[in-house]
């Protein structure tokens, strides 16, 4: 259980991590941090295009109901009191509600944190299942035969088959290029052992030539990396310089007086009669 609970706790963190990280911060290319290119399982550049900012964390209709009925459990003054300023002005109701309600709304996170882990967790079984049949075979014969080791042979596997299950669905073809890296880094070490315990030259000649074959694909792989890496940066360029663009005329149009007038006298409407149309925040 403890093993589980650890593993919720690292999934979780790789979502926020995913959610609030900038780019230069999720990923790197790792020779400006002094790393050498054989450096074991990394992929190359950033691994998520430019965000407009931090995500913000908003409740389903559904959501908000849960809340208000478990704040009215414990003050149903304040719940009374939301409940009426729901209706009346939706924008201060959040603010009011994330200011009254921290335990309610901490509830509904985790109970997203949870239905995240179990979801990600089952796709990632059905991916090992997929790509790795004989270690999700054992991985489910420990589920029922031993639950503790199960959680550590799957933390095991996570920590192995992660970036390339995450990579998969985002591009297929550094998926492809991580399993073979993966594969031949594992017959390097495989070609390691057995030269080490050759008893005579001719058969470490042998060895040492597979294992150049396998350093020198190796090496091609790298470099392929690197070119995926730069073909994904220039895309996220010209989105950049198109988002940039889109920005400099948003910001032309709402320097116009005219567009100023326009949408004051509407604000004032929708928050003296109804519902706010323009995005003030």
């Amino acid at each position: 259980m403890q093993m589980r609970r650890q593993l919720m706790s690292i999934l979780v963190m790789a979502l926020v991590a995913n959610m609030f990280l900038p780019p230069c911060l999720s990923g790197g290319t790792g020779e400006e941090q002094g790393q050498d290119i054989w450096t074991e399982g990394r992929s190359e550049g950033p691994r998520h295009g430019p965000r407009p900012g931090p995500r913000r964390f908003k409740l389903t209709d559904e959501e908000t109901d849960q809340v208000i009925k478990d704040l009215k459990d414990r003050d149903p003054a304040m719940a009374k009191e939301l409940t009426a300023l729901r209706k009346k002005d939706p924008e201060q109701f959040r603010a009011e509600l994330r200011k009254h309600a921290h335990a309610e709304l901490a509830r509904v996170f985790r109970e997203r944190a949870e239905t995240w882990r179990r979801k990600i967790q089952a796709e990632f079984i059905g991916w090992l299942q997929e790509n790795y049949r004989t270690e999700a075979e054992e991985l489910s014969r420990l589920k029922e035969e031993n639950p503790g080791l199960y959680w550590k042979k799957f933390d095991l596997l996570r920590r192995k088959y992660w970036p390339i299950f995450e990579e998969e669905k985002r591009n297929p073809e550094l998926a492809q290029v991580l399993k073979e890296d993966l594969e031949l880094r594992e017959r390097r070490d495989e070609l390691l052992r057995r030269m080490k315990a050759a008893e005579n030259e001719k058969t470490k000649k042998q060895l040492a030539a597979q294992l150049e074959q396998v350093v020198s694909r190796r090496f091609d792989l790298i470099v392929q990396r690197k070119q995926i890496a730069y073909e994904r940066l220039l895309k996220w360029l010209d989105e950049l310089k198109n988002r940039i663009k889109q920005s400099r005329a948003e910001i032309a149009e709402w320097k116009d007086e005219d567009f100023k007038a326009e949408n004051v006298r509407k604000r004032l409407k929708d928050l003296t009669e109804g519902m706010p149309k323009f995005r003030w925040d």
